[in-house]
């Protein structure tokens, strides 16, 4: 009977059995969860996610970390927000056995929100229950991206994350996301915040040392097995799927020749290896593997702007020009995700041999949409538009057209900067006032005392540089300010006053006991006079002005939405005049075609009646 082998192809490596290869992401991930830091983990398919997850939580579990692995694929798409909100608490049921009824707890808060009852879950019932630390895995996320209703629970995550700054005990609560989408994929309304907090953890190919163990699956001598691997990195590049696949179809194939037994180094060399990867991979057998197929529907059938992603895919294949690796683009975000390129010293490079081979130029135009055109031949279409609009004219209505959009545009830009700056400034006041009621739950410690102090510092500082941008864009005397001058000015000046009357009755008060052994009377009387200050009239007045800036900011974001919409507005506008200029230029030129076929005609005509006569 022949031994298992190794090589796990699908599914987890503990699932099947196999062996578990560790990269630098295994420690990353796991001194993350350790920290009780938020983090993520988003990669193209099959490459060990999940078996990066299990392990991960079973070394938590060792260490006497809870951890919980929710699999979003169970909870179903075909389900309300009610349904999918409440399985999701089901799944934390089933691995942390509260002792409150969980169905019974859900009915009683019907009142709340599904996200908001999300959230006061966690935090009446799975924080005052389990008292050891809690990491949540959340695997497959992408499976959020069809449902119209998941923006709210990454905006309750984010909750959690951010009320640790308030609420001490959030702090043994952490999330890790592990799916295939980006950050910016998860909260798709453009008007909430993205999902931008949390740790990225990236995994990367195997590196020759790490894929040494699965050299001796080969059943060959140690020295022969290594070449044999190294062979197998030339055309996966280290790819977890492509590498494990590959080693378990040669030793297939070495079963299948007799030729098992260790000591045979003659079984395999380069060519052979080449010619069963042929085999494996490419023609009609690139249709049957599962990682293929994947990538292929990413760059076809998922495909944003399929035309531009093809054509950027040609371009980092050909490597001319080099593209740059741009997290920011939805095109080349979405390349990366389906697996196909890979950062490489600041560009992008096709991931392996295999799709390099499998995805090639001939594949390319094969899948570009009929009569596509390049972006070069749109550029060589405008040029002709544009001669064909100086030719009648025209150009001038495409001039206004520009003009009155760009208009537009620096509005958006305007209202954009105005909402940015003002929450920023909001923010830092807010967390100002935050570090300050932080002072008080350090006193006795001198040395986190003056760390704390210094972030409260930073915050103020922090804020009179916003207040500070605020003004200089007031003075640029931009168009639809959310407020009149007056109230802007009158708001920072009250502000600014505020805080630092607030900022020089606290310093007095902390220089009191900056010297080390202070009494412990003296300490509680600090603390007294601390929040006595955190209470008194200066903070009432420095939360009415943020609820002045909330209600200018909600206008702010008001007249942003507005400019938004002139801007697109402004779009289908200038699209019509360059239309009519363009339909003008055409009947133009078709008129100048027209005479010009007749004065041919007749040009043909009479030399022809010439060479009768002669």
């Amino acid at each position: 009977m022949s031994k298992p082998t190794i090589y796990t192809v699908g599914g987890t490596v503990q699932a099947g059995g196999g062996i578990y290869i560790p990269r630098q992401a295994d420690e990353e991930l796991l001194n993350l969860c350790r920290d009780a830091t938020f983090a993520y983990v988003l990669t193209p398919r099959q490459m060990g996610k999940s078996s990066l997850m299990v392990r991960t939580a079973q070394t938590l579990a060792e260490e006497g970390i809870r951890a919980v692995i929710v699999d979003l694929q169970e909870l179903g798409a075909q389900v309300t927000a009610e349904q999918w909100y409440f399985g999701f608490l089901v799944k934390l049921d089933d691995q942390l056995m509260f002792n409150t009824d969980v169905v019974s707890w859900w009915q009683e808060h019907e009142y709340l929100g599904v996200s908001q009852r999300l959230t006061l879950f966690c935090q009446q019932v799975l924080l005052a229950e389990v008292k050891e630390r809690v990491v949540i895995f959340v695997d497959e996320i992408d499976t959020t991206l069809s449902l119209e209703f998941t923006d709210d629970f990454y905006a309750a995550i984010r909750y959690l994350y951010v009320a640790r700054a308030t609420n001490p005990e959030f702090q043994s609560l952490s999330w890790v996301l592990i799916g295939v989408a980006t950050p910016s994929d998860l909260i798709r309304d453009p008007r909430r915040t993205p999902f931008n907090i949390g740790q990225r953890v990236d995994l990367t190919d195997f590196t020759f040392e790490e894929a040494l163990p699965l050299a001796d699956g080969l059943s060959l001598p140690t020295e022969e097995a290594k070449q044999v691997l190294r062979w197998v990195l030339k055309w996966t590049g280290g790819h977890p799927y492509l590498t494990q696949r590959l080693c378990g179809v040669l030793l297939k194939h070495m079963k299948s020749e007799g030729l098992e037994a260790a000591g045979q180094s003659y079984v395999f060399n380069e060519v052979l290896i080449d010619q069963i990867v042929s085999s494996t991979f490419f023609g009609v057998m690139s249709m049957q593997d599962n990682n293929l197929q994947f990538v292929r529907d990413m760059l076809v059938k998922w495909a944003p702007e399929k035309i531009y992603l093809l054509s950027t895919y040609r371009k980092i294949r050909q490597g001319k020009p080099p593209i740059s690796d741009e997290d920011q683009s939805f095109i080349i975000s979405h390349l990366k995700l389906s697996g196909i390129v890979r950062p490489k010293h600041g560009f992008l490079c096709v991931r392996n041999r295999i799709y390099q081979e499998v995805f090639n130029n001939k594949w390319i135009r094969e899948n570009l949409p009929a009569k596509s055109w390049t972006i070069e031949q749109k550029i060589g279409y405008g040029y002709v538009v544009a001669i064909g609009i100086a030719l009648n004219g025209s150009i001038i209505g495409l001039v206004i057209a520009n003009y009155y959009r760009g208009r537009e545009v620096r509005q958006f830009n305007q209202a954009h900067e105005q909402s940015q700056l003002l929450t920023n400034y909001k923010n830092a006041v807010i967390g100002a006032q935050l570090y300050s009621f932080n002072l008080v739950a350090v006193l006795e410690d001198p040395q986190i005392l003056q760390t704390k102090k210094a972030d409260f510092l930073k915050s103020v500082e922090k804020a009179k540089r916003f207040e500070s941008q605020i003004n200089g864009f007031i003075d640029a005397q931009p168009q639809a300010l959310a407020a009149t001058i007056t109230t802007f000015e009158a708001l920072l000046e009250d502000y600014a006053t505020n805080l630092d009357s607030y900022v020089n009755q606290i310093e007095p008060v902390l220089r009191e006991i900056d010297a080390k052994n202070v009494q412990p009377q003296k300490i509680d009387s600090v603390r007294k006079r601390l929040l006595k200050i955190m209470h008194g009239d200066t903070a009432m007045r420095l939360e009415q002005l943020s609820q002045t800036l909330t209600n200018i900011l909600e206008n702010a974001e008001v007249k942003e939405v507005e400019r938004t919409i002139s801007v697109e507005h402004t779009k289908g506008v200038e699209r019509l005049i360059v239309t009519v200029s363009m339909l003008v230029s055409f009947a133009i030129a078709s008129i100048i075609a027209w005479r010009t076929s007749r004065a041919i005609s007749h040009y043909i005509n009479t030399n022809s009646k010439d060479i009768r006569i002669k």
